[in-house]
């Protein structure tokens, strides 16, 4: 009698089981085929039915796909996933998830979220597009985590490989720094070369004529840009111009340093992940991917100060992992890491104006969770936290060097002010536009504001105002918002919402066109002090074909993800919920700095297609997704 009630609960359970994950594959067949846009001429039921249409022979073998992959899923989440954390960390990014790609849609085509709440109709057709994303998303994650547990002790079983490959593979495990880095060099040399004296954009050209004239004294020094970056681009430039009497060849001086700084931070994260016993087949593609990326292959060579700050990130990131699990060593190979530690901080902190940012929030939180090291979490956040006040507040005033202006850190506030100003800029009273106009251009703000960059909005701030204006200003910044909160939302949606949309914009990759550019109007500015910046002309037919190809190759299906920002932010989160399910905290540790740059990203100017606020992402989360499997338990 038991054995045929629970027979019957079995039979109950498996048929219910069944009918989710058949209506779920339905859901998600309707969410690939749904059409958000406007449907006009229909209304009600019909108009939604209308979206959701599709005539292809093909969604009867991704409906039979879909069920197997939820089946399969959902037997997963029931052994795997027993916990109520490990559950949540699988739910709450398939819900965001969810979310960005149904909002994302509509800021991208209307830069509004009218295709959500613009009617009923909208509103019905997007919770069936929501579900159908929530699903698919959720399904996806557990089959990732599930794939990353498997990793960490799967046995590989031997492939048979050319002689000569193993015998790479053999040098590369027993000293994997110096393989690394020689195999990195290699890998690179035909784009340095093609690339000399290296890549020049806007800011390039900004830093090198406020350092050049700034040290000549015709002009302030501005800390704008750090001006330590700023200066040490002069440095070689100036010593080019001493010892080889050009400035392009210092220049090309420092963007080898500039290389040799990440491909030595690179390899150092190899070397840390063969300690780790991570297998070879973990690794190569590690530095296939660090060789063919687009991305990084371009700021590697791209004269910048996120470049550097990201070696010194990523050489930050492999050291304290190093500290939290005792992989120091002992005697002055320990000191060497501790020092390594502390090369790698002072380069955040000096290198980019938010590094310090980075730092403190990461020391922080390692100071309140790591009680084994508390003495040395505390001692380096007391060091920075005094070195950024004597350095903003004593160092540079002393040096006459100008402080980065305060419109830096205000993007979203202003966007949100000139969003308010353009659609109910006849709701703003008398009081409210004088206490905009102390800090920004009220009369023009509606027709500079662009919903996806602050700059133009930004670029109006007064940078005299005084500590009162700001106050009157945030004021009536609050006032605005409780009266119209939904344009205060959209505002901030429509500047970060490329972050976490995939099927936006492909990120742009710095060009030599654009740099050659550049170079000319700095030879301009620079002429009394014999600017010379060039690109040799027996390279200009290879630099051309080879960005055509690699913009070719780098746009097709699976390769176009290399360039995507929400490729990179995505699997961040999914890198930070694993760890957060399966109690990795090391790894948890290590990825706050990679988190507080996301969170600089979204609170910065662009929505996403600049990709050179997310390059100290893109570069070191794949060694940090790596450590995260392979770490021990």
């Amino acid at each position: 009698m038991q054995t045929a009630v629970l027979h019957r609960s079995n039979s109950s359970k498996s048929i219910f089981s069944r009918s989710i994950c058949f209506f779920s594959s339905i859901l998600t067949l309707f969410t690939l085929s749904v059409d958000m846009d406007l449907q006009e001429g229909s209304e009600g039921i019909l108009s939604v039915l209308e979206g959701f249409q599709s005539v292809h022979i093909a969604d009867i073998v991704i409906l039979g796909l879909l069920y197997r992959l939820y089946r399969y899923v959902l037997t997963l989440y029931r052994a795997h996933f027993t916990t109520l954390r490990a559950r949540l960390c699988c739910h709450i990014p398939a819900f965001l998830f969810s979310a960005f790609m149904i909002l994302g849609y509509s800021f991208f085509t209307t830069d509004s979220w009218d295709l959500v709440f613009g009617s009923s109709v909208q509103l019905l057709k997007s919770c069936v597009a929501f579900a159908g994303w929530y699903a698919l998303f959720f399904g996806c994650t557990v089959w990732l985590f599930h794939a990353a547990d498997q990793l960490r002790t799967k046995p590989f079983s031997p492939i048979r490989v050319p002689r000569l490959v193993r015998l790479y593979l053999d040098v590369l495990k027993r000293y994997p720094f110096r393989t690394c880095f020689l195999t990195l060099l290699a890998a690179y040399l035909p784009y340095v070369v093609i690339s000399y004296p290296g890549i020049f954009t806007h800011d390039t050209r900004v830093q090198l004529e406020n350092a050049f004239q700034g040290m000549d004294q015709t002009v302030t020094l501005r800390n704008q840009h750090p001006i330590v970056h700023s200066l040490t681009m002069w440095l070689f430039a100036s010593m080019g111009q001493t010892l080889f009497s050009s400035m392009n060849t210092g220049m090309f001086l420092y963007s080898l340093f500039q290389l040799l700084l990440i491909v030595a931070a690179m390899s150092w994260t190899v070397k840390l992940l063969f300690e780790l016993n991570a297998p070879g087949r973990a690794v190569i593609p590690l530095m296939l991917l660090f060789i063919l990326s687009p991305i990084t292959q371009n700021y590697l060579f791209t004269d910048v100060k996120d470049a550097p700050f990201c070696g010194f990130l990523m050489l930050f990131a492999v050291q304290i992992f190093r500290v939290l699990t005792e992989r120091l060593g002992i005697g002055r190979q320990k000191a060497c890491h501790y020092l390594l530690l502390a090369v790698s901080a002072l380069g955040m902190f000096f290198f980019r104006q938010d590094g310090v940012y980075q730092l403190l929030i990461t020391l922080a939180v390692l100071l309140i969770a790591n009680r084994k090291n508390r003495r040395l979490w505390a001692c380096m956040g007391a060091s920075f936290l005094c070195l950024f006040v004597v350095w903003n507040s004593i160092a540079l005033p002393a040096l006459d060097v100008r402080p980065s202006s305060r419109r830096e850190m205000l993007s979203i506030p202003f966007q949100q002010t000139a969003r308010y100003i353009r659609d109910a800029g006849d709701q703003v009273t008398e009081e409210e536009a004088a206490a905009i106009s102390a800090i920004l251009d009220y009369e023009n703000l509606g027709e500079l504001y662009n919903p996806n960059l602050s700059d133009p909005v930004k670029g109006t701030f007064n940078d005299d105002a005084s500590g009162e204006d700001l106050a009157g200003y945030f004021r009536v910044w609050f006032q605005m918002l409780l009266k119209r909160p939904d344009i205060y939302v959209q505002a901030t949606m429509n500047n970060v919402y490329g972050y976490f949309y995939p099927d936006g914009h492909l990120s742009n990759v710095n060009s030599y066109g654009e740099s050659e550019e550049h170079m000319a109007d700095l030879n301009q500015s620079l002429k009394e002090y014999g600017a010379d910046f060039h690109y040799p002309g027996a390279f200009g037919g290879i630099r051309i074909l080879y960005e055509n190809f690699r913009d070719a190759i780098f746009s097709l299906p699976v390769l176009s993800f290399l360039r995507m920002p929400a490729f990179y932010v995505w699997t961040l989160l999914l890198c930070f919920f694993y760890c957060l399910a399966r109690q990795k905290r090391t790894v948890l540790y290590v990825s706050v700095p990679l988190l507080v740059s996301l969170l600089i990203c979204i609170a910065g100017p662009a929505y996403g297609w600049y990709f050179r606020y997310l390059f100290a992402i893109s570069l070191c989360l794949p060694g940090v997704v790596l450590m995260g499997i392979y770490s021990e338990k």
